[in-house]
């Protein structure tokens, strides 16, 4: 090994057996001769290892292999930064390339005035589109960073930059998704002296299916990152800073992470001043979008696990923490009840043992004090329910009549929740009968919210949301669903679905198909096409289908399953 190292390239490799030779081959074929490649495996379940291993008894005066547990992108670059020997370091993602010039041109442009750190321009390949664009990084060939900071592109990114060795004596990544949002850019404000070369040395191929695409639970770890880049920074350059936050969110909250807008929200709202007071975006009509919801109020990410019947098991705390890890977790269970000051039919249904009325009420009482979700553990959500927290109080149709209590939400202290918990003090047949609290839902939104029990979409007094069945109750995998009726000997693939919901359901494709039609040709465009008529017979192939999953399925023991799909074929074969 050359003992005197110019750069230092850390490529951390994860499971990218079909790309990591490309990766490893660019830098072998690097016009700048004194560098070393150190390969850091994370933990790779592929062939990822021996790759690295291979490349390594190859060229062991150039290359080094860490072998580590799965810990994660930074986590496997502060490896590498550990063991790095360069003047320089760099980083390449294992499933990119550089060009051949890229590290002598910015060796070089270091050198030239003892940079701390040197930026190059980065080509994107859009794999799937099978297109390429070049991100350029600054419009200008010097950079001025205060400007860069407020207006440059390609901050955040590891990858196009050469870094001086003592940077990463001083700093490393946290571990966390998004690590480079959260440092990289703080670097840029510690550290300004930056040269840069304007070509687009760097590759970087965007895949689908990756880490950075691919819409996950941890991915809130982005909040996290932004408040890491606003509190770290250098304070010289804070209004730069808040407005190069303010273009991120922008652009997370209206095109990429939607999913996350009531995070982002909270975000906006905790950093309040700063972004109305920023002279930057004074002047940027378009970003001052992002202010647009600084005061409005959002549903916390707190989940209220309602459970009389024993302990809430830990697997599915666990199962809620995947999609929701920055979440609050609120147990509504019999060890924090607490016996005082009930309504006497509370009281007197403790003393009975009607268990299941008690704990809708407990979990109710803790919905107003606290605000959130409600859960009951038969309930399975997924990370869609995020975007109701930007309702004040919302509930869903179980069928086209009645109202699930399994999932339901609300800002603290609402005024519809305070009343339905007056509801249980009152002498009236719920309370003397114990009725489960979906029926007292109903009748209340019903009697003084004009609900319509259609099962459909339905906003009350701008106040109350109420969802379809396909959101809060059943998932129809049309990409709706928030939250389901959970069965865990349910085969993988299968959903379980009542009869009502099934023709209701199909119903509303139907009414949407043949609106979509008459709209198409109001419009002229094109020919018209025939609606469908309830109980027309349904085109063959699709009837076919049906009867073939049908007849598979016909002498399983998950008659159950099935059944929905029989209810389908003849409410649409119906004449």
């Amino acid at each position: 090994m050359n003992e005197h190292i110019k750069v230092s390239v850390i490529i951390p490799v994860y499971n990218v057996e079909n790309y990591l030779e490309k990766a490893v081959d660019s830098v072998l074929a690097q016009t700048l001769k004194d560098l070393e490649i150190i390969l850091v495996d994370d933990g790779s379940s592929d062939a990822s290892g021996k790759i690295c291993d291979t490349y390594a008894q190859n060229a062991p005066d150039k290359i080094r292999v860490i072998h580590k547990k799965n810990d994660g992108l930074g986590m496997a670059r502060n490896s590498g930064i550990e063991l790095a020997k360069g003047e320089y370091i760099a980083f390449l993602d294992s499933d990119d390339e550089v060009h051949a010039d890229m590290y002598k041109a910015m060796y070089e442009k270091a050198k030239e005035e003892d940079f701390d750190m040197v930026f190059c321009d980065v080509e994107i390949i859009y794999v799937a589109e099978q297109r390429k664009t070049v991100v350029e990084t600054y419009p200008e060939s010097r950079i001025d960073v205060p400007d860069y900071i407020a207006h440059g592109n390609n901050i955040t990114y590891s990858v196009n930059k050469l870094y001086k060795r003592k940077i990463w004596q001083e700093n490393r990544y946290e571990k966390m998704l998004f690590e480079d949002i959260a440092l990289i850019p703080c670097l840029v404000t510690k550290y300004p002296h930056i040269g840069y070369v304007k070509k687009p040395f760097y590759q970087y191929y965007r895949r689908p299916n990756t880490i950075s695409t691919t819409v996950t639970g941890e991915m809130v770890d982005i909040i996290r990152a932004f408040r890491s880049f606003l509190d770290n920074s250098n304070p010289s350059y804070k209004d730069e800073v808040v407005y190069c936050t303010a273009k991120q969110l922008y652009w997370n909250m209206y095109q990429s992470r939607t999913l996350f807008g009531a995070d982002f929200v909270s975000l906006i709202q905790k950093y309040k001043k700063d972004f109305l007071l920023n002279p930057y975006l004074e002047k940027d009509k378009k970003m001052q979008k992002i202010l647009d919801c600084i005061d409005e109020d959002v549903i916390p990410e707190t989940f209220i696990l309602a459970n009389f019947h024993g302990d809430i098991p830990a697997s599915y705390e666990e199962m809620l923490k995947e999609h929701f890890p920055a979440a609050n977790i609120v147990l509504a269970d019999a060890h924090a009840f607490k016996k005082t000051s009930l309504p006497t039919s509370v009281q007197t249904a403790l003393e009975e043992g009607k268990t299941e009325y008690v704990e809708e009420y407990y979990a109710l009482l803790t919905l107003y004090e606290q605000g959130g979700i409600v859960l009951f553990p038969y309930m399975k959500a997924n990370l869609r329910l995020k975007m109701l927290r930007f309702n004040k109080v919302f509930f869903g149709f179980e069928d086209e009549e009645n109202l699930t209590a399994g999932c339901f939400g609300a800002q603290k202290g609402d005024y519809v929740i305070q009343a339905l918990l007056d509801t249980y003090r009152e002498e009236h047949i719920y309370n003397q009968a114990f009725l489960p609290l979906k029926e007292r839902i109903r009748d209340f939104l019903i009697l003084y919210f004009n609900l319509n029990p259609n099962g459909k979409n339905q906003l009350l007094k701008n106040h109350v949301r109420v969802y379809l069945p396909s959101i809060l109750s059943y998932d129809m995998k049309d990409e709706e669903n928030c939250c389901k009726i959970w069965q865990k000997d349910i085969p993988e693939g299968f959903e379980l679905v009542s009869e009502h919901v099934l023709k209701m359901w199909s119903k509303r494709i139907l009414d949407n198909w043949n609106l979509y039609k008459k709209e198409k040709a109001a419009a002229g465009k094109g020919q018209a096409i025939s609606t469908i008529q309830e109980g027309r017979t349904f085109p063959t192939n699709v009837e076919e289908q049906i009867q073939k999953v049908v007849e598979t399925y016909e002498n399983s023991t998950c008659w159950k399953l099935t059944k929905p799909l029989r209810i389908l074929g003849e409410f649409l074969k119906k004449s």
